[in-house]
Order: C-alpha cells, then sequence, then structure tokens
C-alpha cells in the first residue's frame, strides 16, 4: 500500500530561463548601444570629410576680389529694385572694409561704420570722407517706406555702382602702395 505513494515531483520549468532573457536583453542593448556609436562616428567622419573637401574645393578670395566679383553682378541681379541693389551695394563694400582692415562693419550701422571708418589711421581724409558719404547716401534709398516707389533712375544706379567700384580699387591700390612702401623700408 505504500508502495502506491510516490513523492510531489519538484516544479518544472515551462517557458524561457529568466536569466537567459535578461542575459540576452543586455546583450540586444549592447548590441544597439554599439550600432548607434557606430552610426555617430560614421556620420561625424563623414560631415568632417565633406567640411574639408569644401573648404579644399573653394579657392579662398581676397576681400578686393569678393568685392569686385559681387560688384559686377550687383548690377545684373539687382537692378530693378533699388531697395536691394542699394541694401547689396551697402553690404559689398562693408564687407570690403570688414574684410581689408579686419574691423566688423557688416553688422554696424552707418553711423557706426564712419566712426570705425575715421579712426583707420593709413586711409585719407578724402577717401575716408568719400566712403562715409557714400554710405550715408545710400541710407535713405535703403531705408526708404516700402509702398515709396522703389525704381531710381537706372543711371544714378550705375554711377553708384562706378562710385563704389571706385573706393574699392581706391582702397586697394593704397593698400598696395603701403606693402609695397614696407618691402622697400625692409630692405
Amino acid at each position: 500500500m505504500l508502495d502506491d505513494i510516490h513523492d510531489i515531483r519538484p516544479p518544472m520549468m515551462t517557458g524561457l530561463d529568466p536569466v537567459l532573457v535578461r542575459w540576452l536583453l543586455w546583450v540586444a542593448g549592447a548590441m544597439v548601444l554599439c550600432a548607434l556609436v557606430i552610426l555617430v562616428v560614421r556620420y561625424w567622419l563623414k560631415k568632417r570629410k565633406n567640411k574639408t573637401q569644401e573648404a579644399l574645393a573653394l579657392p579662398l578670395l581676397s576681400p578686393y576680389e569678393t568685392a569686385v566679383r559681387d560688384l559686377e553682378r550687383c548690377m545684373a541681379d539687382f537692378g530693378h529694385h533699388a531697395k536691394i541693389f542699394y541694401f547689396e551695394l551697402g553690404r559689398i563694400v562693408k564687407t570690403y572694409v570688414s574684410g581689408t582692415f579686419q574691423i566688423n562693419c557688416s553688422e554696424m550701422t552707418s553711423q557706426e561704420m564712419a566712426r570705425a571708418v575715421k579712426s583707420l589711421r593709413f586711409l585719407d581724409t578724402g577717401l575716408k570722407t568719400e566712403l562715409i558719404r557714400f554710405q550715408d547716401q545710400c541710407d535713405p534709398i535703403r531705408y526708404m517706406p516700402p509702398d515709396a516707389h522703389t525704381s531710381l533712375d537706372a543711371g544714378r544706379m550705375q554711377q553708384d555702382l562706378a562710385l563704389a567700384g571706385s573706393l574699392v580699387a581706391r582702397i586697394e591700390q593704397i593698400i598696395a602702395d603701403g606693402a609695397t612702401r614696407e618691402e622697400s623700408e625692409d630692405a
């Protein structure tokens, strides 16, 4: 009779082992993390490589070359709308002065630029005055009300374009003469 009684069997494991599941989750998380790190590194290297290629592909132009190029395009691109034309003309001159004299004229008002230009010691007074007067004569057109008639005489626009080119060329000539003078003094 007692032979018929058997002891209770221990519980049997069914399904997945929790320890195994935990290890699988850790391995999967580590793989996802590695994949993210690899993708970020590849993206960063590709971006860095593109910047290097762009820097090598684009030759750096001097402020004078940039100004001459932009002045040549100015009348053709913006000649039909006076406000845009004079904003662009002022931007070109300010960018040239900024690049040449290492002052940030691009962010300055015309009055702030006038003070900065007056402090330049190697430009003659006449050229400084012309540069300031040029910016002052462009301001009323740049800042005229939107409902005002914005087309000006093409002759005046052409004259102002020529004046801007003349100012840039004269400043560049003064800088070239100063460099030549310094070289001859050093020799």
